[in-house]
């Protein structure tokens, strides 16, 4: 009985060591940390006010996490596996979520806006309107998507 635990126990410790040492986990951790973290610093710098962390995970903002998610594992791919399938699918999957970081939700914080103006009209409660990225921001998100995978490539891996 004791053999079998410790087998079992032994055998979950290699894959969660696989698991947390993995390069695309590692730079998807990293990239969205330095994200929110970088995210968040420029928050605060811009507003003058205290560094909080909270602002980092706000929709909109520079850098856009989203982007810097998909790019980097993107780009880990491209590193790893070249111009192979895999590579291609996300290349596609990272154009989409960052063509949506600036058309689409941007049109969603004007139809909020819209929206508001209705409702101060009736005297009811506003709500909180947030837009989508600028094309600066997303393309800020691209570049730290890059040089994360680079990183994890170049040093570590």
């Amino acid at each position: 009985m004791c053999y079998v635990i410790i087998f079992v126990y032994g055998g979950f410790m290699d894959v969660v060591k696989d698991f947390l040492l993995n390069y695309y986990f590692l730079t998807f951790v990293a990239a969205w940390a330095i994200s929110i973290l970088l995210k968040a610093g420029l928050h605060s710098w811009k507003i003058r006010k205290r560094f909080n962390l909270k602002d980092g995970f706000q929709n909109g903002g520079m850098p856009s996490s989203h982007t810097t998610i998909v790019a980097a594992l993107t780009f880990s791919l491209l590193f790893r596996t070249g111009l192979s399938d895999l590579f291609f699918v996300s290349a596609i999957f990272a154009s989409i979520v960052m063509s949506d970081a600036i058309r689409i939700r941007k049109n969603v914080g004007l139809q909020g806006e819209k929206l508001n103006e209705l409702l101060r009209k009736f005297d009811e409660k506003t709500i909180r309107v947030v837009y989508g990225h600028s094309f600066a921001q997303v393309m800020a998100g691209m570049v730290l998507g890059f040089f994360c995978a680079l990183v994890f490539k170049v040093i570590l891996f």
